[in-house]
């Protein structure tokens, strides 16, 4: 689960998925299909599915370069339908799955950085989301959103928003919560704690999360309502 603090040159806010290079990997089989191979995949926060796209090798299993002659490129993502180049585009602040075949590749993306920070618009469901800075932020000072509600803390009946990050070690999630500082703590316990209104909260101590979102990093908003999300 990647991200990416790079645009296109002369594109604001925008990067090509062809701007995002993974070294080692062998693509698809494309003479026999027996696997699916490299894959890039990319939420769409709409309609809750994902564009996906193969990474094409350009090895000796085209042999008669039937790839080629569809214009793909070797060492390019390409798409399923014309099995072309891809055209698939992220935003500054978008984020994508890698799913590789092999060990160790590695992610090279290349453009030039932002000046601005994107916006973006949170919608019911999961939202997934980049880091777009090229160095690691606390989740608490990466971005502020507007409009989320938060877990009804006075009866628990539902788990409320969710923000949730991918360890790609032991392949679980991390997750933290979203607190509001609405009427339902009439009593502060959360603010007691060292929670402050309008962050995420780590959900051993009650208090303000202090997990980072790497450079590079990526994570999963699952948010009730729709919301702003505005990078700082």
């Amino acid at each position: 689960m990647i991200g990416t603090s790079f645009q296109s040159v002369g594109v604001e806010n925008t990067i090509s998925v062809q701007n995002i290079k993974i070294s080692g990997l062998k693509g698809l089989d494309w003479g026999i299909f027996e696997e699916l191979g490299d894959t890039l995949t990319i939420w769409d926060p709409v309609d809750q599915v994902y564009s996906t796209t193969l990474y094409y090798a350009g090895d000796e299993y085209d042999e008669y370069g039937m790839m080629e002659a569809r214009g793909a490129t070797p060492g390019s993502w390409i798409d399923m339908a014309t099995l072309g180049n891809s055209d698939l585009t992220l935003r500054n602040g978008d984020a994508f799955w890698i799913d590789s075949s092999t060990v160790n590749a590695q992610a090279i993306i290349t453009g030039e950085v932002p000046t601005t920070a994107n916006t973006i618009t949170i919608i019911p469901g999961f939202n997934m989301v980049a880091n777009p800075y090229p160095k690691a932020v606390k989740v608490n000072d990466l971005f502020s959103i507007s409009g989320l509600k938060g877990l009804d803390w006075g009866i628990f009946e539902e788990l409320g928003d969710t923000l949730e990050i991918w360890d790609p070690v032991d392949q679980v999630y991390s997750t933290t919560l979203y607190y509001a500082g609405d009427e339902y703590d009439e009593y502060g316990m959360m603010e007691a704690r060292g929670a402050t209104p309008g962050s995420w909260i780590d959900m051993a101590t009650l208090g303000n999360s202090d997990i980072e979102i790497p450079a590079g990093g990526a994570f999963w908003v699952n948010s009730k309502v729709t919301a702003t999300l505005t990078f700082k």
